[in-house]
């Protein structure tokens, strides 16, 4: 446990973007941290890259009405965390692959937000069964370098405020690969659970939806001797 570092790892990041796939992954999967982060004046940008439009079990709702409705539920959420923006780069749910548009689409955002740090999904775990996570988080390791790179898609730095990519340090989630960082959230995680329960699509029955959410965080929170804890591990970039 010595090697284990807590939320002191983020001690250097000002500006955090969080790549994800869908509506309610960043509230879900570290949304503690997120909050705890924008308290401590890091500025957060939230990025899905798909508009999760096929992830009901309801009947008789259109992809498009859902699609709509769960862009509504990120904006409630984002309010509650203190996120700076959101970004939704409008896939279709469970169709997502890292082709060369959705990691050009990533870069730009890495060069508009000038982030310093990104959060996303571990794409080498073997147990990352949704392709969408996958995806995403392939796509967003994939723009990291092009987005230093002045002549890849040289017309994004046109836009006001874009430069070439800052990004310096690299944290994924949802990974068993030996993750190294356990942030323990309990102080915060009212606000984690209010910031899920936003996307009532997803959750219409309240916080028994969320029964596996506190399942995965009291498994890591045990590791710390804590009731809950968000889990990341720290790549190594050059």
């Amino acid at each position: 446990m010595a090697d284990l570092a807590g939320i002191e790892a983020f001690a250097d990041v000002k500006r955090l973007i969080v790549v994800a796939a869908h509506p309610d992954d960043l509230e879900t999967m570290c949304g503690g941290t997120v909050a705890m982060l924008v308290a401590r004046g890091v500025e957060v940008f939230s990025v899905n890259c798909t508009l999760g439009d096929i992830g009901t079990q309801a009947a008789g709702i259109s992809r498009t009405t859902l699609g709509s409705t769960r862009l509504a539920e990120t904006e409630e959420a984002a309010r509650l965390l203190g996120i700076q923006k959101t970004y939704n780069l409008e896939h279709h749910d469970g169709e997502l692959v890292p082709s060369l548009e959705l990691r050009a689409q990533i870069a730009r955002l890495y060069r508009i937000t000038q982030a310093d740090t990104l959060f996303t999904f571990d794409p080498y775990w073997t147990g990352q069964i949704h392709p969408d996570h996958r995806a995403a988080a392939q796509a967003a390791l994939d723009a990291y370098m092009p987005s230093k790179m002045p002549l890849y898609h040289p017309e994004q730095l046109n836009e006001k405020g874009a430069m070439v990519g800052l990004l310096q340090r690299i944290f994924v989630f949802s990974s068993d690969r030996n993750p190294n960082i356990f942030v323990d959230v309990n102080a915060i995680y009212a606000t984690k659970i209010a910031a899920s329960l936003a996307h009532q699509s997803q959750f219409p029955n309240g916080e028994e939806n969320l029964d596996w959410m506190k399942a995965l965080d009291m498994k890591a929170g045990a590791q710390i001797n804590v009731t809950y804890a968000e889990v990341f591990k720290q790549l190594d970039v050059w």
